[in-house]
């Protein structure tokens, strides 16, 4: 209870205080000098104000109390309100958000980081002795080791040239043997000593750079990256798995090489010249429970010698994940904020200019749409400082998600970009993963990786349909 008298205040207390002698969240923010929305944030207990912080309070209500009851102040008289005649979009309400804090043992509360917990176990449950083997090529950080694994595949060696995405990969799946780092080094004895070392290789899986196709690079039909497919064909010529799987975005089937034929094309050609049987289909990951629109075109190559063949149906038993299911349980944080036990769960500081801009812009909407032309950037397009939508699948993950600037890379209520959790969280990847390194090297990782998720729906499909079942 609170006292007049009293020298210092907890936070649960603040509201208490405030509603008895009738002062404004708004009075209270002039008197103090904190902003409105952290004295939201403290009585809604989605987050906590340090010592500092408690103690400025407390002086503040302590001087405000005793002006109300001697008759020198009364917070009942409202300022002046100056109207404006430009309409204006209406504010983000970050009040009527459930956020909740992480526990210092991280104990999950959302029921989506609890499925990720099980995915995470069940990769590390797999019977390295019974299980399907395969081989992980362009393998990055493990994002569809990580699903391949827990659908039953073995993956028991990996190629990648980024020491970064390598050492994160190493700390996740420490038993895959690193077989080479460029793909264009290894040789054909190297292959043949793989057979020797493994034996019977079921399957192969990876997908090759995207740079040179994706909107995000120049999409330039020169770019050598695009030519390490061939590299991806030879080694399925000489390991002959039963299937291998590619992973590409999707602008992949509309890109050309520099005689004017679809990439994609040249692609299927090359594997069924090698005695393939292509099915090609693009899938978005929301359709298999990521909270992503992520769209990505899935090769998957059957060797002819097996009659069954795959097709990946679109039905999505898991039902449509958003940005809320995937980040509901993290801390609220404002920009240049970081929660005090999640290393991975900080956001950037931004220059006060762009908060300006986009503090009161609504989900779904960017800072070129304000009303005001002072409170819109003065380049990009409306893509860019654009905020997701709570209860929507997070736009696509790339590289670049901790740039405000960037294509919707907002969160939906608080002002800053994503944090590197939350953008792991989005792609799928359990917390129980480990992410080490630098923080541009994670980014970086995280962007570039299949969701773990999508991976797992994909191979279990494979599996079932080679092994026979219905």
């Amino acid at each position: 209870m609170i006292q007049r008298g009293i020298l210092m205040i907890g936070y649960d207390d603040i509201k208490k205080i405030r509603v008895e002698y009738s002062i404004s969240q708004t009075k209270l923010a002039e008197f103090s000098g904190f902003s409105k929305a952290q004295i939201s944030a403290w009585e809604s207990g989605r987050k906590v104000p340090m010592e500092p912080e408690i103690n400025k309070l407390s002086s503040v209500l302590r001087e405000t109390v005793v002006k109300i009851d001697q008759g020198d102040l009364d917070v009942k008289k409202k300022r002046i309100q100056h109207s404006k005649t430009k309409k204006k979009l209406p504010p983000i309400i970050k009040d009527g958000r459930q956020y909740s804090a992480l526990t210092g043992n991280m104990n999950y509360s959302s029921k989506y980081s609890k499925e990720l917990s099980k995915l995470y176990e069940a990769a590390m449950a797999v019977k390295k002795k019974n299980a399907v083997k395969g081989i992980a090529l362009f393998s990055g950080c493990g994002g569809m080791t990580l699903g391949f694994e827990a659908a039953g595949v073995d993956l028991v060696g990996h190629v990648d040239i980024s020491e970064s995405a390598n050492y994160i990969y190493s700390q996740n799946f420490p038993k895959s043997k690193l077989l080479g780092k460029d793909i264009r080094n290894i040789s054909d004895k190297d292959l043949n000593e793989w057979k020797e070392e493994f034996g019977t290789i079921d399957i192969i899986v990876g997908g090759p750079p995207c740079q040179g196709f994706s909107l995000a690079g120049k999409r330039n039909p020169d770019d050598e990256r695009n030519k390490l497919y061939m590299q991806y064909v030879r080694i399925v010529s000489i390991i002959r798995p039963k299937v291998f799987v590619m992973e590409n975005v999707a602008l992949m089937t509309s890109m050309k090489d520099e005689n004017g034929r679809l990439f994609i094309d040249v692609i299927e050609k090359a594997f069924s010249e090698q005695g393939y049987s292509i099915v090609k289909r693009i899938v978005n990951a929301y359709q298999y429970g990521v909270p992503q629109s992520r769209e990505r075109v899935i090769l998957t190559g059957i060797r002819d010698d097996i009659t069954r063949k795959v097709e990946f149906g679109t039905e999505n038993k898991r039902g449509i994940k958003t940005f809320k299911d995937a980040t509901e349980d993290l801390q609220s944080l404002e920009s240049g904020e970081r929660s005090p036990v999640d290393p991975l769960h900080w956001a950037i500081e931004h220059p006060a200019h762009v908060i300006q801009w986009l503090k009161n812009v609504p989900e779904g909407h960017s800072a070129h749409e304000n009303e005001d032309p002072e409170l819109r950037p003065p380049s990009g397009f409306n893509t860019t400082y654009k905020r997701n939508v709570w209860d929507e699948p997070c736009s696509t993950i790339g590289t670049n998600f901790s740039m405000i600037s960037g294509c919707r890379n907002v969160h939906p209520a608080d002002t800053r970009s994503l944090t590197i959790r939350e953008a792991a969280r989005i792609q799928s990847f359990p917390d129980e993963f480990v992410f080490c390194g630098k923080w541009g090297d994670i980014r970086t990782a995280i962007g570039n990786a299949v969701p773990p998720i999508l991976a797992k729906a994909i191979a279990e499909e494979i599996l079932r349909q080679i092994n026979g079942e219905d």
